[in-house]
């Protein structure tokens, strides 16, 4: 815990993306894989639920350091935050006792997480167990933690070059064998770590083998004036154009007779979206597809809040099925027969992506086509565009012929544009 505790104050102290970076990847080259998994999930986004009730907090943080409820309360309403009051108001360790350092590992499966449930005063005894062995650094981050707090500013691709530093992996193969690692079902595990850092085997096969999806291929804004298209980005016909659709952006995959149903934020959501897993059921093996999850009734795309009404339920009745029922737009192909298609040409994707959603389509109402939208110049495209509230979208897509499917947002001189209509605009006061 102690290291994983530097490691925190070393990333909080430092606006710094090189020594965020080196701070992580010495971290994952000496930490034990176990700790690593651990530290990983949590670095790339993973979220504790609260092990312990604010009410128990409180009571420890008056417990421990012999205030009244009164003052108590005082500092957490100075301080704003429970983890920190408490490291700051509990008496600090003795020598001795600092010298204990079980890994975090350790700390998450045998003492913390066995937290949730317990009776309020055996929670009390065992804080008080656990804190005398941390510093006041420690005692903040195992706080964060226990609360379901914890936040540190590293973005996933900054966790993912460290990984890479660390293994000497290539930094796309480490970003596709990172996808779902926050949602795998159960606590992460040394081998799950290993997994990330594995020496390449040729054939990786280890990411097929599984539902997990590909790394999302993010867009830019398109910023420029109509009129310099031309010179910026060559005639329309190079490109491939579409709608910029108002959903859920998702990756259906069919593999070794599985299915997964994956959001953009790499959340498993097949059991919120059961027509989209019917059709998924339907494809052959060894099919990824790309798309867009929208509200749909009677061949229409719906307003997104149509979807929202459906995504802010926790049960999904036969009647809310019926009401709001869903389809995959598809716009891309990732993985076809079994074999990584992200290497080739888009329009060679979008090519058999067609004839897929021709065969499949009569069968599936859950599956359509992202349409394609053609003119004659940038100006003509343009007009369309103006078209985009009334039709419920964002605005337009643009992908180049010729591109492969990438790994994150691309650069400014991506092959991937968002050509949105301007926002509407609000008069308003921040608080």
């Amino acid at each position: 815990m102690k290291a994983f505790a530097k490691l925190y104050i070393e990333l909080d102290e430092t606006t710094s993306s090189n020594a965020k970076l080196a701070a992580m990847a010495g971290y994952f080259r000496s930490a034990p894989a176990a700790d690593a998994a651990w530290a990983v999930y949590f670095l790339a986004g993973g979220k504790p639920r609260q092990l312990v009730p604010v009410k128990v907090l409180r009571d420890f943080a008056q417990q421990a350091s012999g205030m009244p409820p009164w003052l108590v309360e005082e500092c957490y309403q100075s301080v704003g935050d429970m983890a920190e009051t408490i490291a700051l108001l509990v008496p600090p360790a003795g020598a001795d006792m600092l010298a204990v350092d079980a890994g975090l590992s350790q700390w998450m499966e045998e003492r913390l997480l066995p937290l949730r449930g317990m009776v309020p005063a055996a929670v009390l005894e065992r804080l008080g167990l656990y804190w005398a062995e941390l510093d006041s650094h420690g005692r903040f981050v195992c706080g964060k933690l226990i609360t379901g707090n914890f936040r540190v500013g590293v973005s996933r691709l900054l966790v993912t070059r460290a990984l890479a530093a660390a293994s000497g992996i290539d930094g796309k193969r480490i970003a596709q064998r990172l996808v779902g690692y926050t949602d795998i079902g159960h606590h992460p595990r040394a081998e799950d770590f290993l997994r990330l850092v594995a020496a390449e085997s040729g054939t990786e096969g280890d990411t097929r083998s599984s539902i997990h999806p590909y790394p999302f291929f993010l867009a830019q804004p398109l910023q420029l004036p109509t009129g310099s298209f031309g010179a910026q980005l060559g005639p329309p016909q190079d490109w491939l154009v579409e709608w910029k659709w108002d959903g859920i952006r998702a990756q259906v995959v069919r593999r070794t007779g599985e299915i997964g149903v994956w959001s953009r934020g790499e959340e498993l959501v097949t059991d919120r979206f059961p027509e989209v897993a019917a059709m998924a059921r339907l494809l052959p093996d060894g099919t990824v597809l790309d798309g867009e999850i929208v509200a749909w009734t009677d061949g229409t795309v719906q307003a997104f809040a149509r979807l929202q009404q459906r995504l802010g339920r926790k049960t999904l009745s036969p009647r809310l099925l019926e009401d709001i029922p869903v389809c995959l737009l598809a716009y891309d192909l990732l993985e076809w027969q079994g074999q990584d298609w992200r290497t080739r040409a888009q329009s060679e994707r979008r090519t058999q992506l067609e004839r897929l959603v021709a065969d499949l389509r009569p069968g599936s109402p859950a599956l359509q086509l992202s349409p394609l939208l053609a003119g004659a110049d940038w100006e003509e495209l343009d007009l369309h565009r103006q078209e985009s509230r009334a039709r419920g979208v964002e605005g337009m897509m643009l992908k180049a012929k010729t591109s492969l499917y990438g790994v994150g947002r691309t650069s400014s001189t991506g092959v991937w544009w968002k050509w949105k209509v301007d926002p509407f605009s609000v008069d308003a006061v921040l608080i």
